[in-house]
């Protein structure tokens, strides 16, 4: 009880001196998140034109998560969907870990592809909704499969 009383203790002083005493911005709701994914799925080109040229932190998650999807395709198409998929939930993770607050677009599409993969129900619709999700970051599933 003691521990529960500081952290608010110490919540409440924290907020206290925020600058104009303005609260920490809310976290978006699932319907922002959904409508987020939606949008920057309808159309890829723009999206990651969009990010490109307002994050700076683009290029490298770019070339990490190129590399999750090249190794990821090459294990489910072995029959390693779980594998893959956790694979693809950890990538996804380390991008948003990554960009912290810098760049709210592609950290808003990333956690709707998070939520939409948490209400599939098979590892295989699981990976679809995270690949799909992490293709975003490089325009749109590739037309052709990396080194072809």
């Amino acid at each position: 009880m003691q521990k529960v009383f500081i952290f608010m203790l110490t919540t409440f002083a924290l907020i206290g001196c925020l600058p104009n005493g303005s609260q920490p911005a809310a976290a978006p709701s699932k319907q922002e998140l959904d409508k987020a994914l939606a949008d920057a799925l309808e159309n890829p080109r723009v999206f990651q034109s969009e990010i490109k040229d307002t994050c700076t932190k683009f290029r490298p998650m770019l070339l990490e998560v190129a590399e999750t999807i090249n190794m990821g395709s090459r294990i489910w198409n072995a029959g390693g969907a779980p594998i893959t998929l956790r694979l693809y939930e950890g990538v996804t993770y380390r991008v948003l870990y990554e960009l912290g607050d810098e760049c709210p677009q592609l950290s808003h599409a990333f956690q709707g592809g998070l939520n939409r993969a948490a209400e599939k129900e098979t590892i295989n619709e699981k990976g679809r909704v995270l690949r799909s999700t992490l293709d975003l970051i490089m325009g749109g599933t590739p037309t052709k499969p990396p080194g072809a």
